[in-house]
């Protein structure tokens, strides 16, 4: 047992010494295994590679043929149009339904990543087909934003805007469409592009020869071929049509270039073509031509028309640009001032202070004569003096249509009377009916020749209406000597001297308000600043809003009218005047206040303010009427304005000019046409030497067919005259 046990145990000694004498064996097997392990990860390495390789290939050879079309395109930067992507994305998804997915994430990967011009124009073609036109023009705006694919973006973005009817956004994409045409003139479909972007820009002829060049979209080409010859009538001739000076000249014209129009249409002898000739003459305001020419065709009305008013009547820009240009630029523009600020005339200073119990220093004795009379008669021109005092009270208190209606009544019994002839006459001048002005200043004169004044009042009236009297100036000019300083003065403007007006300006002044606004007046038309006579006569004035708007003027009329505007607004709200003078008085302040509230856009507010008033009056209602018609007529409420002028004119017997021009102006732009006639017609009676009322008519005729009456009135126009208030559209047959 003891031996068996030993054996075991050296047995056990031998495994172990074994074990313990391997350690460079086992190193050696080792680094076979690793060795073994590397080999086979490189061979499984490449064995992958092949795979990998393989089935690139095959995935490559799988490619389908659109799939390749659609990269040889994108590589060539060919412009997809709408139907060939809608095909596309179709054919993407029926791949998908069918389970081809991957052919399908082919074709939307390759439209989708090409590029984010082209992705914004889908995108734009797409809400197009939608006609979500706003969201579309958002995305065209975009792809030529990022200067690839312009011309389509543009040239679909041109009809986007027209489909909003945003005239400022077409313009601006027609423009642009025909700018970047040159970009896709290598396309087949360029002719037809051509055409679109011509056609758009109002070169419809132009359009013709492109459109029959053979291009991609024939049947589109044939359509808008056909829509080109239907509008302007011309079927049988339809192949000389672009060839055709007339059907050029119409084409021009339609485009605002009038001057060239007129040259192609003098070209041709056809009825067409000297009828269209006058329209065009009467946009390039040649009243004599186109006069001469629709004499012609007084039986034959080839082109009817349609009268409007002009939309820059009520922009504010425009009238800003306007006032910038016109507001107190010219001799006339004064005028009215002098008519504002000229004294009234009474037989006894001290009668009329007396029954007016207030100072009224601007208003002067009478002639000499007249006082002579008037103390051989105490009792009959006291009597006479109180009356006209009383109408004075009126005049003075900015009731200027009551002191008129008196000093009507009140002649009537004394038609010698040159005091009262003269206070009549300042009263028609002050509501602007200067016709009637004229005749009593005139008489005035005549009945008192001493008193210059009243006969150079009569030259101002007349030169409001744009006429002069030669006669009566020379008789002036006789009469003036070195006690005439003031009269001087005012020839001088009248006469627009400025050697005068400049030697006038070298005399001592005097301290009244005549004084102040001849002076003023010279100095604006010499070109000199003129604020010092706009600050003393405001001083004489504080609350008066002519004083004080011609003193806001004289300091702010350097601005940019913009700023001037701004600077209105601050004082429209923070300064309290007598609003006398606007409610009811002279034409003047009406014409100014409308003036500068439409330049800072308060007319509104205006507008509001005069209902309001009008609501509670119950003494002087007729003035405050014709402004609150004159405001709604300028903030384009026109029915409004025809309902109270209609109700002035035919119920309260208010026909002077002015009332019935804007009435006949209401009248068009509330689509009463037909009585628009009957009150420019009386308005161009009243104010024979108004041009827009002349003009107003004379459109009016024609649209009524009346072609002879439309004559008529053109050959009165002096050619040059430009009409801020009408235009016209051709209606189509």
């Amino acid at each position: 047992m003891a031996e068996e046990k030993n054996t075991n145990t050296e047995e056990n000694v031998i495994v172990i010494e074994e074990d313990e004498k391997q350690p460079e064996k086992k190193k050696n097997k080792l680094i076979l295994i690793i060795i073994i392990l590397l080999l086979t990860a490189i061979i499984l390495l490449l064995v992958l590679a092949a795979v990998v390789i393989t089935k690139k290939k095959k995935s490559s050879a799988n490619i389908s043929p659109e799939i390749t079309e659609i990269t040889e395109k994108l590589e060539k930067k060919h412009i997809f149009q709408k139907d060939e992507i809608k095909q596309l994305i179709k054919r993407a998804t029926i791949l998908y339904n069918k389970g081809e997915k991957e052919k399908a994430l082919q074709i939307l990967n390759k439209l989708s990543s090409y590029s984010e011009a082209l992705s914004y124009y889908n995108l734009g073609v797409i809400k197009l087909d939608e006609k979500n036109y706003k969201k579309a023009l958002e995305y065209f705006q975009k792809a030529i934003k990022n200067k690839d694919n312009r011309a389509l973006s543009a040239i679909n973005a041109t009809y986007a805007a027209l489909m909003l009817k945003n005239k400022k956004l077409f313009n601006y994409y027609r423009r642009l469409a025909y700018t970047f045409l040159p970009e896709i003139a290598k396309l087949k479909s360029y002719p037809y592009y051509y055409a679109v972007v011509m056609y758009y820009m109002g070169y419809e002829f132009e359009s013709i020869p492109a459109l029959k060049t053979k291009n991609p979209y024939t049947e589109k080409s044939d359509k808008l071929l056909s829509a080109i010859y239907e509008y302007y009538g011309d079927f049988t001739n339809a192949q000389n049509i672009e060839r055709n000076p007339f059907y050029k000249g119409v084409s021009l014209a339609r485009i605002g270039e009038y001057s060239l129009a007129k040259t192609y249409l003098a070209m041709s002898d056809k009825n067409e073509s000297q009828f269209a000739l006058s329209l065009v003459d009467l946009k390039l305001s040649s009243f004599k031509e186109a006069s001469t020419i629709l004499k012609k065709f007084e039986d034959n009305n080839i082109y009817p028309i349609n009268v409007y008013l002009r939309p820059s009547l009520f922009e504010i820009k425009t009238a800003q640009k306007y006032f910038k240009e016109n507001f107190l630029k010219h001799k006339e523009d004064f005028y009215d001032l002098f008519f504002y600020y000229a004294p009234y005339k009474v037989f006894n200073m001290s009668q009329t202070i007396s029954y007016l119990k207030k100072g009224i220093a601007g208003i002067p004795i009478g002639s000499i004569e007249e006082s002579q009379t008037y103390l051989n008669k105490s009792a009959t021109y006291s009597a006479l003096n109180i009356k006209i005092s009383n109408a004075l009270k009126l005049a003075l208190n900015g009731h200027i249509y009551l002191a008129n209606k008196k000093f009507r009544q009140l002649i009537k019994k004394r038609e010698t009377s040159y005091i009262l002839h003269y206070d009549l006459a300042l009263t028609y001048a002050q509501l602007g009916d200067y016709n009637n002005a004229y005749l009593h200043f005139l008489r005035a004169y005549h009945l008192n020749p001493g008193d210059l004044k009243s006969g150079i009042y009569a030259l101002m009236a007349l030169g409001k209406m744009k006429k002069t009297n030669e006669y009566l100036i020379s008789s002036i000019k006789e009469d003036l000597t070195d006690n005439t300083i003031l009269e001087q003065g005012l020839l001088a403007i009248v006469q627009n001297n400025t050697v005068n007006m400049a030697a006038f300006l070298e005399k001592n002044e005097k301290n009244t308000p005549t004084w102040i606004i001849t002076r003023l007046t010279a100095k604006a038309l010499l070109d000199k600043e003129y604020t010092y006579e706009a600050l003393k006569l405001k001083s004489m004035y504080p609350k008066e809003i002519i004083a004080n708007l011609l003193y806001f003027y004289a300091n702010n009329h350097n601005l940019p009218v913009y700023k001037l505007a701004l600077n209105y607004q601050s004082m429209f709200f923070s300064q309290k005047l007598n609003m006398n003078d606007f409610y009811y008085g002279a034409k003047i302040v009406r014409d100014w206040y409308f003036t500068f509230a439409k330049i800072s856009g308060l007319l509104n507010k205006v507008r509001l303010n005069l209902i309001n008033q009008a609501k509670k009056e119950n003494f002087d209602l007729i003035p405050i009427l014709t402004r609150v018609a004159f405001a709604n007529l300028y903030t384009e409420h026109f029915e409004e304005a025809y309902v109270i002028y209609n109700d002035l004119i035919n119920n309260k017997n208010i026909t002077d000019p002015h009332t019935l021009y804007h009435a006949a102006v209401a009248a068009i732009g509330a689509g009463h046409h037909s009585n628009a006639v009957a009150l420019m017609e009386l308005a161009k009676l009243k104010n024979p030497s108004s041009y827009e009322a002349r003009f107003g008519l004379g459109l009016l005729w024609q649209e009524a067919n009346n072609l002879r009456a439309a004559s008529i009135q053109y050959s009165k126009i002096p050619d040059g005259f430009k009409s801020k208030y009408f235009d016209f559209n051709i209606l189509h047959k």
